[in-house]
């Protein structure tokens, strides 16, 4: 199965709206999109997710063709599944070397 990075990195953190202050005053990153629990700033061509976290911790995403294909060749690999939503959700993945990434569905990027 074929892993594409994706454009996007979501930051946790428990200081999230002191991040979200930082990287648009400090660093002059633009909202993109405000909502509840996420806020997306422009990144250049990138895009930055400042989401609330119990910790610390950097997500990368990959998009892969078929969602639930990658989950299987992922688990049958020794990764662990953090948080599943499924497709237009966050599919959170832990791998055996203890970092985690996100899975995004995107056929048409293959």
């Amino acid at each position: 199965m074929p892993f594409k990075f994706s454009r996007c990195i979501a930051l946790h953190t428990p200081e999230s709206r002191q991040a979200v202050d930082f990287y648009t005053g400090v660093l002059n990153l633009p909202v993109a999109e405000h909502a509840e629990s996420s806020t997306e700033l422009k990144a250049g061509a990138n895009r930055l997710f400042v989401e609330y976290g119990k910790a610390p911790q950097v997500v990368h995403e990959f998009i892969v063709p078929d969602l639930e294909a990658a989950r299987s060749e992922l688990e049958a690999a020794g990764c662990t599944v953090e948080r599943w939503e499924g497709k237009g959700g966050c599919n959170y993945v832990r791998d055996p070397f203890g970092l985690v990434f996100n899975l995004w569905e995107d056929p048409e990027e293959f």
